[in-house]
This record gives structure tokens, C-alpha cells and sequence, in this order.
């Protein structure tokens, strides 16, 4: 080594006097590595940024992931409201003696029936609930349509067959017989969401580990190979190691104590810094390092 020239120096040297070819695959691998690493943080994104039924990124969505969470949601939906031919046969409506003249099966097949949402399907099924009983379109036709007919009924406005004679039909029926739509209800509740399988977790414990500190070990290396002091190589070098560590331990942590949630969501922001500034550090010094006289 020449006399004046410090460790440090030479480091530097060794990179920025490697080989054209040498220097063009070094770049590649930190494009690789740096372009893999953001490619992480989207497929985090995109499997995470939901996890707290919230589309927005957050520190419950790691939570969520790693520790469990009761979350309180809001949901609304319109009320159903008595169909108007439901109110006037239920006790007390207009049409109710009419229909209690077909006797209690009558009652029966027309009010469940109209309960159960006047369904198409079953409008002209006869025993929908006991033996015996007629159809709601029987029913009806028996106890409605010699008034509510189109030709000459008293309820001619309000028509459910096109005559006396003409059975019932459920496009006209259905105008007074489904049910109305009624106000928006909001409606809250806690629910638990559960974090992560430990099968599921042992398995991506498995892959960061085995894959991780490889390129992360390749990057220190070409890092300590910079002009940099011995001091902030001390601190940095390490650093994307040890934030790899620690997100991957508060992983398992978190599932009983929920304040590990810090630590993961720290170190990958310190291992994301970190490596970033790495890469920066020895592509830096490697195309635009100064060469020393001699080695």
C-alpha cells in the first residue's frame, strides 16, 4: 500500500477499479435487489392495505396480520316495509274478513306467503306449508278478485285479475303484494378479525429467512467496500441485518403481545432505509469513486 493511502481509501479503490464487466453485473444485482424490494413493499400493499376492512394503509392493518383485531363496523340496509295488500289482510286491515271467509287455510297460504316476500316461484304452489292448502293465486281468486278485477270491480284501480273469471296474475298482484322499500338502517358491530395461521406464518418465516440475508449480505459486503469511515460502516453495515431480525422476531412477538406491532412496523422502515442507502453508497462509489495512484 502506498504511504498516505488509508484502509478506507483502498476499499473504494478496489471498487470503482473493478473491470467494465464486473461493474455493469454489480449494478444489476442493486437493480435487482432495489427493484425486488419495492416490488415487496406493493405486494405488502396489496395483500395488507385492507386487512382492517379499512382501504386505507395503517398500523392496524399489521394488527390485523400479526396480533388480531376488533374492529367496529357500520353497515346500512333499507328496512322492509308491509306490502299494502299484507297490511289490508293482517288483523285489523279492510280485506282481513274477506280473507278469514276461505277458512284458516286461506289465511294461512295468502299470509305466509306474503311474509315470505311474495315470491314469483311460489305464487301458484299450492301446499306450501301444510297439506291441503291452496295457493296463494287460489286464495285470492277466491276471496279478492270479485272485487280487485280490471273489468267491473269496486277496486278496479287497484286490479289483480282482468275479471272475475280471469285468474289472478303476478305482475298484477306483485305492484301490492311485495314487499316496499323502507328507510336506511345503519347498523353497528364489533367483529374480531384473526391474525395470520402460524402455518401460514411458519411458511413465510421459512422464506425470509432462507432468502433475505442473502442479498442483504451481499449488499453490506460491497458496502464496506466503500470510501465511507470505519465509524458510519460500524452503524450502517450492520443495520439492514439486524432490522430483518427484529421485524421477523416481532412477527412471532406480536401474537401475544400487541405492542410488538411498533416493532415491526420500526424495523421495516430502518431495513428499507437502510439497504436503500447501501445500494446508493456502493453504486456511488463504484461508477464515480476516485481511483488511488496505486494499491
Amino acid at each position: 500500500m502506498e504511504k498516505g493511502l488509508t484502509p478506507a481509501g483502498s476499499c473504494s479503490a478496489r471498487l470503482v477499479s473493478m473491470s467494465l464487466p464486473a461493474k455493469l453485473t454489480v449494478t444489476l444485482f442493486l437493480a435487482l435487489a432495489g427493484g425486488g424490494y419495492l416490488v415487496a413493499l406493493a405486494n405488502i400493499y396489496a395483500h395488507h392495505h385492507d386487512a382492517d376492512l379499512d382501504p386505507k394503509m395503517s398500523i392496524d392493518d399489521l394488527r390485523r396480520v400479526y396480533h388480531g383485531l376488533s374492529k367496529t363496523v357500520t353497515s346500512e340496509a333499507r328496512k322492509s316495509r308491509q306490502s299494502e295488500m299484507l297490511k289490508e289482510v293482517s288483523p285489523g286491515g279492510k280485506m282481513r274478513k274477506n280473507l278469514e271467509a276461505g277458512g284458516p287455510e286461506a289465511i294461512r297460504a295468502l299470509m305466509g306467503w306474503l311474509e315470505g316476500g311474495a315470491k314469483e316461484a311460489d305464487f301458484a304452489r299450492p301446499e306450501l306449508f301444510l297439506p291441503g292448502d291452496p295457493s296463494a293465486q287460489q286464495v285470492i281468486a277466491k276471496c279478492c278478485v270479485r272485487c280487485h278485477n280490471a273489468a267491473d270491480g269496486e277496486e278496479a284501480d287497484k286490479p289483480w285479475a282482468k275479471d272475475k273469471q280471469s285468474p289472478p296474475q303476478f305482475t298484477m298482484v306483485a305492484k301490492f303484494a311485495l314487499p316496499r322499500e323502507g328507510p336506511t338502517e345503519t347498523k353497528t358491530e364489533t367483529v374480531y378479525l384473526a391474525p395470520t395461521d402460524w402455518k401460514e406464518l411458519v411458511q413465510i418465516t421459512h422464506a425470509h429467512v432462507f432468502t433475505i440475508p442473502v442479498f442483504t449480505l451481499i449488499v453490506a459486503g460491497l458496502f464496506l467496500l466503500t470510501g465511507l469511515s470505519p465509524k458510519v460502516k460500524l452503524v450502517i453495515g450492520p443495520l439492514p441485518m439486524l432490522a430483518v431480525l427484529g421485524e421477523i422476531a416481532g412477527w412471532w412477538l406480536a401474537r401475544p403481545f400487541e405492542p410488538f406491532i411498533i416493532l415491526i412496523a420500526t424495523t421495516g422502515a430502518v431495513f428499507g432505509t437502510s439497504l436503500a442507502f447501501q445500494i446508493l453508497c456502493v453504486f456511488g462509489s463504484m461508477w464515480f469513486g476516485r481511483k488511488a495512484a496505486n494499491l
